[in-house]
């Protein structure tokens, strides 16, 4: 059984155990169902996130592993919302853990930022390294966020997704990193297309051209 079959089943054992229609009989038995359903899909990821690069430094090492089980238990509490056709379940885990260890890090260092492929099918991954910390000076989000908002020289602002005045770099930072939103809900909101690929691709080459602007004022 795939990931993707386990986390169909518990996210429909989720919803079951939660209809408060059904009878305390049936809603107890989804939600041993979700349970096993949970244990054996966070096994499988567990697996597969052993064989990924681990930082080297005693305190990454700590941040990571922070990061690592707020995201287990995020998915676990919220496999009623997974959307299976927005992708793969590691690619919504990566994702989650992405912004957990931002969240740990209470840092990102834009040399190493990370950036993933989240496909319909969620077979492509592209993955940055993410796992050691910034050197030598760690960036504090709430720096980040300030430059984001104040942009120096307006560069950010002026980054525009086709041409859309509302759809600026700054602004789709801002959704991404302040509150958290995912490309669809981003796509969404500013009505940019129908499908997020589009600006997540815009997203990474902006990442790339402005790498220089970020270093220049954080990273002195």
């Amino acid at each position: 059984m795939t990931l993707e079959d386990l986390a169909i089943l518990a996210q429909q054992a989720a919803i079951k155990a939660s209809d408060g229609l059904l009878d305390k009989e049936t809603r107890d038995k989804a939600l041993l169902d979700k349970q096993l359903a949970l244990t054996k899909m966070i096994g499988e990821l567990a697996t597969k996130i052993d064989g990924m690069p681990k930082p080297q430094t005693d305190a990454s090492k700590y941040i990571y592993e922070e990061a690592l089980q707020e995201t287990y238990l995020y998915i676990c509490k919220n496999i009623h919302q997974y959307k299976p056709a927005r992708g793969s379940v590691m690619g919504w885990f990566l994702f989650t853990f992405k912004m957990r260890k931002i969240n740990s890090f209470n840092s990102i260092n834009w040399d190493v930022m990370s950036t993933y492929t989240y496909t319909g099918n969620g077979d492509e991954l592209d993955i940055y390294d993410i796992y050691t910390p910034p050197e030598p000076n760690p960036l504090p989000s709430e720096k980040l966020l300030a430059f984001i908002k104040e942009d120096p020289e307006g560069l950010l602002q002026s980054a525009l997704f086709n041409r859309n005045p509302k759809a600026s770099f700054q602004s789709i930072l801002l959704k991404k990193i302040e509150e958290d939103k995912s490309w669809e809900e981003i796509a969404q909101e500013f009505r940019l297309d129908a499908t997020h690929g589009p600006i997540y691709a815009f997203y990474q080459r902006c990442c790339k051209k402005f790498q220089p602007y970020f270093n220049k004022y954080l990273c002195e």
